[in-house]
């Protein structure tokens, strides 16, 4: 399978790593036109900057880093839904990509 093709902005590994994994098939489904690239790289940037706030070692003095990552996870979620990447919307849309069970001869 080729690799995805260059986002349109430079993009943190983690935030890459999400870019590499759903973009070939959000493509193929027809969710990512090129019209939504921009946005998709958003969502990436939103999916890596949450990984950083969640890799930093908890500080029970910290009271932002909760607050940064319960708006950016809203963010996420906003987003995602737009893509189908959250279970409900996929099922709305119709996305669903599991292959269907294999039935025997009689159905079973």
């Amino acid at each position: 399978m080729k690799p995805a093709p260059e986002p349109p902005a430079k993009l943190a590994p983690d935030a890459r790593g999400f870019w590499d994994k759903h973009y070939r098939r959000l493509k193929r489904a027809g969710v990512l036109t090129r019209s939504d690239v921009e946005s998709f790289a958003i969502l990436c940037v939103i999916w890596g900057k949450i990984q950083e706030l969640q890799a930093l070692p908890n500080d029970p003095d910290d009271f932002r880093t909760p607050i940064k990552l319960d708006r950016l996870l809203k963010q996420y979620h906003a987003f995602a839904k737009q893509f189908g990447l959250l279970p409900q919307a996929r099922r709305a849309a119709k996305m669903d990509t599991e292959p269907a069970d294999k039935k025997d001869t009689f159905g079973l």
